[in-house]
């Protein structure tokens, strides 16, 4: 705060809905008021029915029954506007000053509006305005020893529900080019989610963000979610994206692996070992103080050097390499550092940062696509720690 010139933060918000009121939070479940003064402890104000919720936060509380937000509500009848006049007696009553940087989970129009009656309501405030990265983002972009933690308890949930999957497809009876579902029907690529939602949950995790099992064709499109009616095939290359969340909000981890059942044509053997072969070539990069623009860079190098198209050399491609190498995972799947070509990226790479190291060749036309993914952790001392940890491996064995 001190760094920008930051004088106060407020935030409202539920953190079942807005990463930034979880992190403010310590992930209370709760709707609150949050207001930190620079150099200060942080004070939370709720409802009363929250206030043992509320404890959880670790903050200093202020119980809204203090305030007579009826009469708030019934002078100024316009519920934003009395929500802004509430607001400006609490920063009153904390002695809120200076620069004031908001958080909230609004629509523009809203959230610019709501804003503005606050200043006007407020005394001797200014609305900060941002001009890069922001305070909190700049906060959560870095991870601590307890964060990295129950990032690794959502991994191993992934692991589990992915090797649950082929070990359920692996005992799937082999039909010609495709498989029999509990000995009667056809084997589809819904079936394959259905395993993994299932063993997520069972796991306390969900797939919050959505989930990926693209075969063939639709493995060539990045995020092409898959067709669940899709028999699966043999020899068809299938992308597993698996990027699930802790239930009632929190960490997210992501996973990808790309996998044939039982067989795989040459082109796509090729592309895979490519692919294996960019992302070692990535994670020899990957060192603190490094700009992953410049990461980037190097990985689409390599692809047109493989003879493969990148938007190095056409920003509008949409074939070969046309997926940025990674991005930071936490509380959002994704959010800062960024890994992408774009001039005005000033991210690095910095202890405490969690980033995915995620290339891959995308030809749809062909019929295939083929992306690996791990979760890459700098620790404290700039060391690089694969928190992924998993197997690589093309052919599942039928």
């Amino acid at each position: 705060m001190r760094k920008l010139k930051v004088d106060a933060i407020y935030a409202e918000g539920h953190t079942s809905r807005d990463a930034n009121m979880f992190y403010l939070l310590n992930g209370a479940n709760i709707f609150a008021h949050y207001i930190k003064k620079r150099g200060k402890p942080a004070h939370v104000v709720h409802v009363p029915i929250e206030r043992e919720v509320a404890k959880e936060t670790g903050h200093r509380l202020i119980n809204m029954n203090h305030y007579d937000r009826q009469s708030i509500l019934e002078k100024y009848r316009d519920n934003r506007k009395a929500n802004a006049h509430f607001v400006s007696m609490l920063f009153k009553d904390l002695r809120v000053k200076g620069n004031v940087v908001f958080y909230g989970n609004f629509s523009l129009g809203e959230g610019y509006n709501y804003a503005r009656q606050i200043k006007r309501a407020s005394k001797g405030i200014t609305i900060y305005e941002a001009k890069n990265r922001g305070l909190i983002t700049r906060a959560r972009m870095t991870k601590d020893g307890d964060e990295i933690k129950r990032m690794k308890e959502v991994r191993d949930g992934v692991v589990y529900a992915f090797d649950a999957m082929l070990r359920y497809v692996r005992g799937c009876r082999v039909r010609g080019n495709g498989f029999l579902f509990d000995g009667k029907r056809k084997l589809l690529i819904g079936d394959l989610r259905k395993v993994i939602r299932r063993e997520l949950f069972m796991r306390g995790c969900i797939d919050s963000a959505g989930l990926i099992v693209a075969q063939g064709r639709d493995a060539g499109v990045p995020h092409n979610k898959g067709r669940d009616r899709q028999p699966v095939k043999t020899g068809k290359p299938i992308v597993f994206d698996i990027f699930p969340q802790e239930i009632g909000g929190g960490y997210f981890f992501d996973f990808t692996r790309t996998v044939c059942f039982g067989c795989a044509d040459k082109p796509v053997r090729q592309l895979y070992d490519t692919v294996a072969r960019a992302r070692d070539y990535a994670i020899s990069m990957l060192k603190v103080g490094r700009r992953t623009r410049d990461v980037e860079k190097k990985i689409c190098e390599f692809f047109e050097k493989e003879g493969h198209k990148t938007f190095l050399s056409d920003a509008k491609n949409q074939v070969g390499y046309c997926h940025s190498l990674g991005h930071g995972v936490g509380l959002n799947i994704h959010e800062s550092p960024f890994f992408n070509l774009l001039k005005t990226n000033t991210d690095r790479i910095e202890p405490g940062v969690v980033f995915t190291v995620e290339p891959g060749l995308y030809y749809p036309e062909k019929g295939y696509g083929v992306r690996i993914e791990d979760v890459i952790y700098i620790n404290e001392k700039g060391k690089l720690v694969n928190l992924t940890n998993y197997p690589r491996r093309l052919v599942v064995p039928m």
